[in-house]
């Protein structure tokens, strides 16, 4: 299954207003540090290999609450987010719906090299990663553009273009496969033998960079219809 990014809704932070003499102090914005993490699984999955991944989910260090989904309970939700939209409900078939497990890493830094891990699991096709809900939202959030090991020179360029053609992105830049694997890499001392389960080959191409969080990040979206992207992933800002 190709990889498919959650929907992106950046969204407004509103404001107190002042309604009294000496109004009630805001609280301050909450910080991501936690990540749900959603792995889909192989319609044709067995039994024992079904064990198998969520045995290897529950050993990554700091994932917890670890659900599993099966088919129909994943369709109904689907039914239930998708009921103002009959069109997109209309394609979806019942027994295409893959089951999956859901889980929270809870240390932010680590998440990625988590995701990467699981989706090397036999039985897995596909992993992907969202921020938690917080409150007070933060008020800003990182952003993640993989792109695919096809993409070209010409198509890199352009998303690069892109990328710095966002008037709010703060701190861009751009990391190869080697720089990826050498931040997991560091991050993951320590944290049992995730370390150990990297490869060099698991990273991906990606330009990283922050926004804030607010109506403002218009033109993140558009990002996924360029030629070469392979994901537009909103991430806790320790993931950058």
């Amino acid at each position: 299954m190709r990889r498919l990014a959650p929907p992106l809704a950046l969204v407004l932070l509103l404001g107190v207003s002042a309604c009294t003499a000496k109004p009630p102090k805001p609280p301050k914005p909450a910080e991501f540090t936690k990540v749900t993490l959603t792995v889909f699984l192989h319609q044709d999955i067995t039994a024992d290999r079904k064990t198998t991944v969520e045995q290897r989910l529950r050993s990554m260090p700091s994932v917890e609450q670890v659900t599993f989904e099966n088919r129909e309970q994943a369709y109904a939700r689907e039914k239930e987010a998708l009921k103002d939209s009959p069109d997109l409900l209309a394609k979806i078939k019942p027994e295409y719906v893959p089951e999956l497990f859901h889980a929270t890493v809870t240390d932010a830094p680590i998440a990625e090299a988590v995701e990467l891990v699981m989706a090397d699991v036999a039985g897995v096709t596909d992993v992907v990663l969202k921020v938690a809900d917080v409150e007070p939202l933060p008020s800003r959030i990182g952003i993640v553009v993989r792109l695919k090991p096809s993409t070209t020179d010409g198509q890199r360029t352009a998303v690069e273009q892109a990328v710095r053609a966002l008037p709010t992105a703060r701190s861009v830049h751009f990391e190869d496969r080697a720089a990826a694997y050498e931040r997991l890499r560091e991050r993951c001392q320590g944290k049992g033998d995730l370390t150990t389960q990297l490869d060099p080959q698991m990273g991906h191409e990606s330009w990283r960079f922050e926004m804030p969080l607010d109506k403002k990040g218009a033109g993140v979206t558009e990002l996924r219809e360029l030629d070469g992207v392979d994901t537009v992933q909103l991430v806790p800002l320790a993931m950058l």
